[in-house]
């Protein structure tokens, strides 16, 4: 850099040493400009001749000239090196100087611009994560829509049922405490998606701060590193008057720089830990959703099935039950065709003997007696009065069981066809509708 630089100085130097000896000799030496023409003739001038010490004299002065032209020029020279190296050595050692601490912040720019880069990788990563979270909560909503229209199906479908067996049983309990876990749990991933939504929203605003102040980094480290280059040989250098003036007004310092560039980078930290925080939750949400779920699936599974089997029994005792009914039915009906046979002989030999009765009356004056045989028709009328009283009691009173009967077996095929069509609505629609409910895998988002 020295060599290169002494040239220039010189030849500026010695142009202004030339400026000086040019304007010292002009005001040292006053010498009249005289000319001779040789060929004329002027006696005045032939006559004319200076002494020989004023010729000594002014060799002498002329010499002592040339000798403090030297002398000064020497002087000159020696200041022009000496400032020379002295001035290069300062410029050098604070070109030096710049350079380093050119350096420094470079390798300083670089360090952060690492550390910026991997927490933007971690948050590009984070934003990755939780889109591919959004859509586990999104597929887990999916399938809470599956189920939530399995126990809608199951409600409705057990509103259909009749008479008693529309009960408030164990299984129509867990399946509206399914409902309400349904709704409970709905609610959740609907505030879990837009708390996803939001922290995405937060991670792609400091994603792109960090991109940018990240690519001012680059851009900063690129143009340090350019500087770092650069030396009085380069050919890219050249003159720029208002720099100093736009750099005082424009640049940060150090410490403002630092605290900016550290911020960020805490807050974009902060950020990370918040979005790592809420993927945990969004996975413990999902597992125990997914968890609670199933479990109240399998209890109401459970509460059907018992359901079930209770009215599976209580459907064959009323079927047995009604087999019984209707088989003593025939026994009635032919215990009834009996004693209206019975009691229909018995009216024909009460009118048998009533018509006997009625002829011996018609025997004529004192034939018309009481005899043994009046008696005895009159006993038989009698006793045969009795036995029709007493078998249309009996008659009554199995037409009364029968009517009983006939009520009972009309309430047991009403029972049997309520079961029959309650046990159709538990095992044939619902266990079947409930057969699709999803697997925890699904449930999850997987």
């Amino acid at each position: 850099m020295e060599k290169t630089s002494t040239p220039k100085r010189q030849l500026s130097m010695c142009d202004m040493i030339a400026d000086d000896l040019s304007q010292m000799n002009d005001q040292a030496i006053e010498k009249p400009c005289v000319t001779h023409n040789i060929c004329a003739d002027n006696t005045e001038t032939e006559k004319k001749f200076s002494s020989f010490l004023e010729w000594q004299k002014h060799n002498e002065d002329l010499l002592q000239r040339s000798v403090q032209g030297h002398h000064h020029s020497n002087v000159v020279e020696y200041n022009v090196q000496r400032a020379i190296n002295t001035l290069s050595a300062s410029v050098d050692k604070c070109m030096l100087d710049s350079t380093n601490k050119i350096a420094g912040m470079a390798r300083n720019i670089d360090r952060w611009k690492t550390y910026m880069l991997q927490i933007l990788e971690n948050i590009r990563n984070e934003i990755d994560l939780l889109m591919l979270s959004k859509k586990k909560i999104q597929k887990a909503q999916i399938a809470l829509n599956i189920i939530c229209s399995i126990s809608t199906e199951c409600l409705e479908r057990r509103s259909f049922r009749l008479d008693m067996d529309h009960t408030l049983d164990p299984g129509q309990v867990e399946l509206v405490k399914e409902k309400e876990l349904i709704t409970e749990i709905g609610n959740l991933f609907c505030r879990t998606l837009c708390q996803i939504e939001v922290q995405i929203n937060r991670n792609k605003d400091v994603k792109a701060q960090l991109e940018k102040n990240w690519s001012d980094k680059h851009q900063s480290f690129q143009i340090d590193t350019i500087n770092l280059g650069l030396n009085i040989q380069a050919p890219t250098i050249m003159s720029h008057t208002d720099v100093i003036k736009d750099s005082e007004n424009t640049c940060l310092s150090i410490p403002e720089w630092e605290t900016m560039t550290k911020s960020l980078y805490e807050e974009a930290i902060q950020i990370s830990n918040e979005s790592k925080h809420l993927r945990s939750i969004v996975d413990d949400v999902l597992k125990k959703s997914a968890n609670r779920l199933r479990g109240q699936a399998d209890t109401v599974d459970i509460a059907l099935a018992r359901f079930i089997s209770d009215t599976q029994q209580i459907g064959q005792a009323i079927e047995n039950d009604l087999k019984q009914v209707v088989q003593r039915l025939g026994d009635s009906e032919k215990s009834i065709a009996d004693l209206l046979r019975v009691i229909s002989n018995l009216e024909k030999a009460k009118k048998t003997a009533e018509t006997r009765l009625n002829n011996r009356l018609k025997r004529p004056g004192n034939e018309n007696v009481k005899d043994n045989a009046q008696l005895s028709l009159i006993s038989e009328v009698k006793n045969i009065t009795e036995s029709l009283n007493t078998l249309n009691y009996q008659l009554h009173c199995a037409r009364t069981g029968h009517l009983g009967l006939v009520e009972a077996r009309s309430k047991l095929e009403d029972d049997s066809r309520i079961k029959r069509k309650t046990l159709w609505i538990d095992s044939i629609r619902c266990q079947n509708i409930r057969a699709h409910y999803p697997s925890v895998n699904i449930l999850i988002g997987q």
